[in-house]
């Protein structure tokens, strides 16, 4: 009778804490992870936003030059939305600790709230996995980061290992690093289940395919903050709402849209700001508040 008594307090207790950390939000349920530690940028909890901005900000930081200065742009915009700015000082971290402009322009963003994650390619598991880690360890000892996007990620489930691989390598610097990668489509839940990233992006594409976009069935299970999407080519304000209206729909807790193209003579569809970036702004700030 008293092993059984201690056996349901135990029970009981363990009951107790694991509420407590649900209502206070420090838990999520993974529909294939089980129960897992909350990653504050990747769980929805009532507090958080509908939508938030995955900016890919590769425009050099030239906080020098305050008339062409874009980053100032983005941190006005972060007293309206949640931003995570993906930095990319060239093709990853240039091999060395940030230049003195970096510095600055990594400074000014955090001063703003804005969560900063570093680019590095990946080639689509092709590139080798030891330069792929040395680019991370250049971000997470010399750059002030909040995590790492990893470009050019491979759908195929046979390559989620190496992902996987790259996942463990940047959670055993920190826990609280955020990790980001960019397949560009959707994945099988497999592949989420081998544990490769806290928040997918799976769309990246011109304005003309969104319509034909459907997210897989399984991605309604999951917190809207676990996927993202890139669209560029968009070339007005109308098609931009249009893009957003959808976004929620379809269960996208992050999204960037831009007029700027792939087509464009550098073929860099992130390297400026949209036209209509302050609207896209307030649409997102709109929807989010209900309005």
């Amino acid at each position: 009778m008293v092993a059984q008594w201690l056996k349901n307090v135990k029970i009981s207790k363990l009951v107790r804490i694991l509420t407590t950390a649900l209502i206070s939000n420090c838990l999520t349920i993974d529909p294939t992870l089980g129960v897992t530690g909350q990653n504050i940028l990747n769980t929805r909890s009532n507090h958080q936003p509908k939508l938030q901005v995955l900016l890919p900000l590769y425009i050099y930081p030239n906080w020098y030059d305050k008339n062409k200065y874009a980053w100032k742009q983005v941190i006005a915009a972060a007293k309206k939305v949640s931003i995570i700015a993906i930095i990319n000082p060239n093709s990853g971290p240039n091999n060395a600790p940030p230049n003195t402009d970096y510095q600055q322009g990594i400074k000014d963003l955090h001063q703003a709230g804005i969560k900063i994650v570093g680019y590095v390619p990946s080639n689509y598991s092709k590139r080798d996995i030891q330069s792929v880690k040395l680019d991370i360890d250049i971000y997470t000892t010399h750059f002030k980061i909040d995590g790492i996007f990893i470009d050019e990620a491979a759908s195929s489930i046979e390559k989620a290992s190496y992902y996987h691989q790259l996942y463990q390598h940047i959670k055993s610097k920190s826990t609280d690093y955020n990790v980001i990668i960019n397949p560009g489509v959707s994945l099988d839940e497999k592949y989420l289940a081998q544990g490769v990233a806290d928040i997918i992006i799976t769309f990246e594409n011109y304005q003309k395919n969104w319509s034909s976009y459907a997210p897989t069935k399984y991605q309604k299970n999951y917190p809207a903050q676990k996927f993202a999407a890139l669209v560029h080519t968009t070339a007005n304000r109308k098609l931009m709402k249009s893009i957003l209206d959808r976004a929620i729909k379809n269960n996208l807790g992050y999204i960037y849209i831009t007029n700027d193209s792939i087509n464009t003579l550098n073929k860099n569809p992130w390297d400026t700001l949209p036209e209509y970036w302050q609207a896209e702004v307030n649409y997102i700030q709109q929807l989010n508040s209900g309005k």
